[in-house]
């Protein structure tokens, strides 16, 4: 996609919506590309700062619900969301957009019935995305003073 949209506030919701479906019908690379499209609709033709703070807090809070990705597609979409979100104009806005976005860190798969997730192996998985998100609130709350 190239070019100025149109109405990149639809424009973005719409490739949002269309990952959200393609994400229940478990098509990851597919689900990826519509994620990717949504960034370039927003890093394109979003410029006005409360438009951009909707746009990021609305791709964020759809890869909260994100389920079809594995490890590494997830972390590249998350790590590009805080660093939108790092990058508004306004500090107020940062704040907000990386506090949001530190949570994606957080995110543990539900144990399925089969296998059922042992205390350690959370714990320490929760503790590596913990430190993953302390530093991208670090790095945000360094920028912004």
């Amino acid at each position: 996609m190239s070019g100025t949209v149109e109405a990149p506030a639809i424009a973005l919701r719409l490739f949002l919506l269309a990952a959200q479906i393609t994400d229940e019908c478990g098509f990851e690379e597919l689900t990826y590309e519509f994620y990717v499209q949504a960034f370039t609709v927003y890093e394109d033709n979003i410029s006005e700062s409360r438009a951009q703070l909707q746009a990021i807090t609305l791709i964020i809070s759809t890869l909260q619900g994100a389920k079809v990705f594995g490890e590494e597609n997830y972390d590249v979409l998350i790590t590009k969301a805080a660093l939108h979100g790092a990058k508004l104009l306004k500090k107020p806005h940062q704040a907000t957009a990386v506090h949001l976005a530190s949570h994606l860190w957080w995110q543990t798969a539900p144990p399925t019935a089969d296998e059922p997730a042992s205390p350690a192996a959370v714990s320490k998985k929760e503790g590596e995305e913990g430190d993953a998100a302390a530093t991208e609130q670090a790095r945000a709350v360094g920028r912004s003073v």
